[in-house]
C-alpha cells in the first residue's frame, strides 16, 4: 500500500532537512504588517533554524506607510535576518520577484508576511523536494472572507480550464520551489498581476514537476488585505482576465504546448502501434 500523504496540521517529522538537497532561502515579502511581522518572523526562524543546515532568511520589505519598517529595522538587529527595504511601492509581482532575486540558497521558501499559514507545515512541503521541483501548499480549508473564497475558487477554475492545468491553488501564499525555475521564468511574467499564477503556469508548461499539498489556513489575525479592496475588485477581476488573454496568445504565438497533452497523444499513439 502507498503511503498515505499525512492531512493539514501533520504528524510531520520535523526536520531535520537533508542537507544533500540543498539550503533553503526563506523570503518574506512585507507590506503594512507592523502589528504581525514580528510573530511571523520568530515563529518561523524558530521552527526552522537549527533543523535546515544551510537557511537564509530574507525580508524584502515594499515601501510600507504604517511602522513596519521602524519593527523591521529592530529586528534586523535580533534576529538572523537579511533586510532589504524600498522607499516606494512596486506592487505584489514585482515585490515578490525582487524578493527572490536575493536568496542565494539553491531552493527558495516564499511566504505570505501575514502569519495566515503555520512555520510547522513547512515540513508538509519538504519532503517532495526529492521527487519535485515546485510545491505548492493548497489552503485547506481556506480561512478567507467568503467573497474572497468566491473569487479565487473562479480565479482558479477559469486559468485551469483556459490552460488545461490541473491545480487548485495556483496563487498560494506558501510555496516552495528550486531557486534555478525561478530564475528561468521570472524574466518572462508580465501578464497577471500575481506572481504564483503565472509562474505555476509557465512552469507547467516549461515540464517541471509540480505537486499540491494541503496545508492549515487561517484567518487574518489583525488588520485586513493589502490587496484586495472590496472597491477594487471589479478593476482587479477585470485585469486579471484580460492578463489571461494576453498569456494564452503568446503561448499561441510561440507555440508552446500543455506537457499533459503531449504525453497524452504520444500514449495514444503508442497504443495504436501496439495493436
Amino acid at each position: 500500500m502507498a503511503n498515505k500523504q499525512p492531512g493539514p496540521g501533520g504528524p510531520y517529522q520535523r526536520g531535520p532537512a537533508p542537507p544533500e538537497l540543498g539550503g533553503i532561502s526563506l523570503v518574506f515579502p512585507v507590506y503594512n504588517e507592523s502589528f504581525i511581522i514580528e510573530q511571523t518572523l520568530r515563529n518561523y526562524i524558530s521552527e526552522l533554524e537549527g533543523r535546515v543546515e544551510d537557511l537564509e532568511v530574507v525580508v524584502a520589505e515594499d515601501g510600507s506607510t504604517d511602522d513596519t519598517k521602524v519593527v523591521l529595522e529592530r529586528l534586523a538587529r535580533e534576529l538572523p535576518i537579511q533586510l532589504f527595504m524600498s522607499d516606494e511601492r512596486k506592487g505584489y509581482q514585482r515585490a515578490v520577484i525582487d524578493a527572490i532575486s536575493h536568496a542565494t540558497k539553491p531552493w527558495v521558501f516564499v511566504v505570505d508576511s501575514d502569519y495566515q499559514f503555520a512555520a510547522i507545515d513547512f515540513w508538509a512541503l519538504e519532503p517532495h523536494r526529492r521527487t519535485h521541483d515546485v510545491i505548492l501548499g493548497v489552503k485547506s480549508p481556506r480561512k478567507d472572507p467568503r467573497y474572497r473564497v468566491f473569487l479565487s475558487w473562479g480565479y482558479n477554475k477559469l486559468m485551469r480550464a483556459c490552460f488545461r492545468v490541473p491545480y487548485d491553488d495556483m496563487d498560494t501564499g506558501f510555496r516552495l520551489f528550486r531557486r534555478e525555475i525561478v530564475e528561468e521564468i521570472a524574466p518572462k511574467i508580465r501578464h497577471m498581476s500575481f506572481f504564483t499564477a503565472e509562474f505555476v503556469i509557465r512552469a507547467h508548461y516549461a515540464g517541471y514537476r509540480i505537486k499540491q499539498i494541503p496545508v492549515r489556513h487561517y484567518a487574518r489575525k489583525i488588520g485586513s488585505t493589502n490587496i484586495f479592496y472590496v472597491s477594487k475588485l471589479f478593476f482587479i477581476c477585470f485585469e486579471q482576465f484580460a492578463g489571461m488573454l494576453r498569456m494564452r496568445q503568446e503561448f499561441r504565438e510561440q507555440g508552446l504546448e500543455n506537457p499533459s497533452g503531449v504525453r497524452k497523444r504520444a500514449a495514444k499513439r503508442e497504443a495504436r502501434a501496439r495493436t
